[in-house]
C-alpha cells in the first residue's frame, strides 16, 4: 500500500471521483425520539449523576476514614 504523497494528483482526483468524495452529503436533521426513548435517555442522565453522587460520596469518606 502506498503512502499519500506516492500518488499523483490524477490518481488521487481519479480515487475520489471513484468514492464519490466530490458529491457533497446528504443534510443531517435532528430525529424526533419516541416518547419511550426519551424516558430512556432521561432516565439514563438520572442514572449517571446518581452514580457521580455515589462515587464522589464513597471518595470522600474513604480520604476521611
Amino acid at each position: 500500500m502506498k503512502d499519500l504523497n506516492e500518488y499523483s494528483a490524477a490518481e488521487l482526483d481519479k480515487l475520489l471521483a471513484e468514492e464519490g468524495w466530490h458529491t457533497p452529503l446528504q443534510p443531517v436533521r435532528r430525529q424526533q425520539l419516541k416518547l419511550w426513548q426519551q424516558w430512556v435517555f432521561w432516565g439514563l442522565r438520572i442514572y449517571v449523576v446518581i452514580m457521580c453522587v455515589i462515587v464522589l460520596w464513597a471518595f470522600t469518606s474513604g480520604m476521611h476514614a
